[in-house]
């Protein structure tokens, strides 16, 4: 929900909630085809870890496409990677 566009033409037709005493307009989430990232590590089972910057936006980029594509530096074995990384 965002209350960005309440009043104007974008509302038209789209479902709207009152939360604390504001109008909210339901936007739909985008769902991408492909995923394109990269990660600093991958085991086979497709678990990843992210360097630095690219924790910012890649999560949520793998999770939004029906398909990821990762570029990784290092592939390992399953068990390998460090879960509190």
């Amino acid at each position: 929900y965002t209350a960005t566009g309440v009043g104007t033409l974008v509302a038209e037709g789209k479902e709207t909630r009152d939360f604390d005493g504001r109008t909210y307009i339901l936007e739909h989430t985008l769902r991408a085809d492909v995923s394109l990232i990269k990660a600093q590590k991958a085991d086979k089972a497709g678990n990843l870890i992210f360097s630095k910057t690219a924790r910012n936006f890649n999560p949520d980029c793998a999770m939004a496409g029906k398909i990821t594509i990762v570029e990784v530096e290092e592939i390992v074995e399953t068990s390998m990677l460090d879960p509190n990384e």
